[in-house]
């Protein structure tokens, strides 16, 4: 027999610690992308790992940002991102973007795509997004983006897992 759980009780309950989570999240593996967004000339970008798709029907993603980061008011504003998912070879481009840099596209080869963020050059796919919805949850803002083009390549992913970059094992990079 099954035990029914008051979920209401359940919240009430002392939350999880920030250590407890910070641990628990550290061991999940997830793809390095970094968002990108525009308004008008200034172009941003920011590393990432909160980033899941949808629906294949309508073809939508999800990405999580914090209200404190440059790109938060540019997506809510422009209503656009990119998402950039990295090569294996490009952890130097992750930890650029994770630096917030002053001139965030100085020296990283771009293109413009059809929502007018920017795509970086050599990475393994990226999926260009116009934001239908967001929810505020805490710190946070969950935007979920139609995606309006995409393209892929045969790189390796550049992965994070328990604090540091790694690579997929057993794959090889096609470059």
């Amino acid at each position: 027999m099954t035990e029914i759980i008051d979920t209401d009780a359940l919240l009430q309950r002392l939350p999880v610690s920030y250590d407890e989570f910070r641990q628990a999240m550290r061991r999940f593996a997830a793809n390095v992308n970094v968002i990108t967004c525009a308004d008008r000339e200034y172009l941003n970008g920011m590393t990432a790992t909160a980033v899941a798709s949808v629906t294949a029907d309508p073809p939508s993603v999800l990405i999580v940002v914090n209200h404190s980061a440059r790109s938060h008011a540019i997506i809510k504003n422009t209503r656009a991102f990119t998402i950039n998912v990295l090569a294996a070879d490009q952890k130097s481009v992750a930890i650029h973007f994770a630096s917030k840099p002053a001139d965030p596209f100085g020296g990283i080869a771009h293109t413009i795509g059809l929502n007018r963020c920017p795509i970086i050059n050599g990475i393994v796919a990226h999926l260009e997004c116009a934001v239908v919805q967001h929810f505020e949850f805490g710190t946070h803002t969950i935007f979920i983006g139609k995606i309006l083009g995409t393209n892929v390549s045969r790189f390796a992913p550049l992965l994070f897992h328990d604090g540091s970059y790694q690579k997929l094992g057993g794959m090889a990079d096609a470059r």
